[in-house]
């Protein structure tokens, strides 16, 4: 028995001795990382292979919370203002039930989940057409490195670094969370005459809208062009 307590004071000893020299517990710098031969970073926590850089991550936090506080940027928005103005409205030389009819349909063309239609009033509200997923997705990489470099974010903010960092489109979320949609409202100029406006929400980058215009616009030409056997 007093052979056993003696063995087991050296190994206790020993083991006291070998952490303390390896710097755990009176710890170097090297800390349980250098104990166990994993390499750590000047704090002395260990640096796991595929983890993203702690600074990159708290900018890309910042960068995500930023967006979602506030998706617009004051270029944008008077750009926007400027595309409505000129591209926005279009005056028809039919009535306003044609024209109305003919919006209706081209949008079901497109593929708009209509939410709301007044014919007595000329308003309609629908989701936007869905562009070519090439398109679509070079606008949205364009719209956030745009964003980013705005508000002063580095462009690693938009890539992910390592299998553990978080891979977002933060663009097509708010399109999702957001409910961007289109509003088409229809005013009478005369019994042959009718003006549109048409007017997209929730979606903020210029370049994205304008090419939202020119889809919507040349179904709404091929549909008019196709209706005119029923005047």
């Amino acid at each position: 028995m007093r052979s056993s307590k003696v063995l087991k004071g050296l190994f206790a000893t020993s083991l006291a001795l070998l952490l303390t020299g390896c710097g755990y517990g009176g710890m170097g710098r090297g800390g349980m990382g250098g104990l166990m031969g994993v390499e750590t970073d000047e704090n002395g926590q260990p640096i796991v292979a595929g983890m993203p850089d702690a600074q990159a991550m708290t900018a890309k936090m910042n960068f995500q919370q930023e967006l979602m506080k506030n998706p617009d940027l004051p270029i944008w928005y008077e750009t926007r203002e400027k595309m409505a103005l000129a591209v926005g409205d279009r005056v028809f030389d039919k009535g306003f039930d044609r024209v109305f009819d003919s919006m209706t349909v081209a949008l079901a063309n497109l593929g708009c989940r209509v939410s709301n239609m007044e014919r007595v009033s000329g308003y309609i509200t629908a989701t936007i057409p869905q562009l070519s997923p090439a398109l679509r997705d070079a606008l949205r990489k364009e719209s956030m490195a745009q964003y980013a470099a705005a508000k002063g974010y580095p462009p690693t903010v938009l890539t992910k670094q390592g299998p553990y960092d978080v891979d977002f489109d933060m663009s097509a979320m708010m399109e999702r969370q957001g409910g961007a949609g289109l509003t088409l409202s229809m005013v009478r100029q005369g019994a042959t005459q009718t003006k549109v406006k048409l007017r997209f929400d929730g979606i903020y980058y210029p370049a994205t809208v304008s090419e939202l215009y020119k889809v919507v616009w040349a179904e709404v030409d091929k549909q008019m062009f196709l209706d005119k056997a029923l005047d």
